[in-house]
């Protein structure tokens, strides 16, 4: 399937969670024009009607972003695998974290999806959130990107810069630990900042550990970004386990990304 034809996946189980992830997975399809493909994965737990539930999803998608393509289906097998095959032919995979009432979609999905999707994954954590009006969300907060100078790392700053320009917002990169000096990863963001002039951008370099800097850093962002790692030179990238804890614990939906 070409790039451009590629649609935003997201799945949903009828929590409020999901329904927070249908909403920024609406954001992402109108901000790249794209079709927006809502999954649901039929299995024995889950609720019995499964068409019922995508259409109601889909009646939301369209009522958030007005305009946008919409295309729904249900289909059988546990969440992880179906959105996983999903993955093959999306441009980008949503789904909703930290369930806090019942759903099936919860953020161990999305641990698992950040470690063998074929596509970016985007994990809204706290997706109940951006369902419910009454919560207070960081719309103005930044977008964080980890940073430590490796190829993941440079395109976890390519779709960080999409989002913080396309968002209006601010983008701070982050640097953890002692691996690498900080002044020398600060210096690998020169070309971004001539590239992006319209995005107001950080830098923050920390000794501390990568989980704790980054669910730090979480904790006032907009969505924090961070790269897929190659584990092995014979292995397709995939992030390392501090990476999919960062799914598990930050506070901000969390995007991995990697080439597709």
């Amino acid at each position: 399937m070409l790039l451009e034809h590629r649609p935003i996946a997201v799945g949903v189980d009828g929590s409020a969670a999901s329904l927070g992830a249908v909403r920024w997975a609406a954001d992402e399809a109108a901000r790249q024009g794209r079709v927006l493909r809502i999954v649901h994965a039929l299995s024995w737990e889950g609720p019995a009607d499964g068409q019922g539930l995508v259409l109601d999803a889909a009646a939301e998608a369209r009522a958030w972003q007005p305009g946008i393509a919409v295309e729904t289906m249900t289909t059988g097998g546990a969440p992880a695998h179906v959105l996983r095959e999903q993955s093959r032919t999306a441009a980008l995979v949503v789904i909703g974290g930290r369930v806090h009432d019942g759903g099936l979609l919860d953020v161990s999905v999305g641990a698992h999806l950040s470690g063998f999707a074929h596509c970016p994954v985007l994990v809204v954590n706290n997706g109940w959130r951006w369902a419910d009006p009454l919560a207070a969300l960081p719309a103005a907060g930044p977008v964080v990107v980890g940073v430590d100078g490796s190829p993941s790392s440079e395109r976890a700053l390519a779709f960080g810069y999409g989002e913080a320009a396309s968002r209006h917002v601010p983008l701070l990169a982050v640097h953890a630990g002692r691996s690498r000096p900080h002044a020398a990863v600060a210096a690998g963001l020169e070309p971004w900042l001539r590239r992006h002039p319209e995005v107001e951008t950080r830098f923050d370099g920390r000794d501390t550990g990568v989980l704790e800097t980054l669910t730090e850093a979480a904790r006032s962002a907009l969505m924090l970004v961070v790269g897929a790692h190659r584990v092995g030179w014979y292995e397709q990238p995939r992030p390392n386990p501090v990476t999919q804890l960062v799914v598990h614990h930050a506070a901000a939906p969390v995007m991995v990304t990697r080439s597709v």
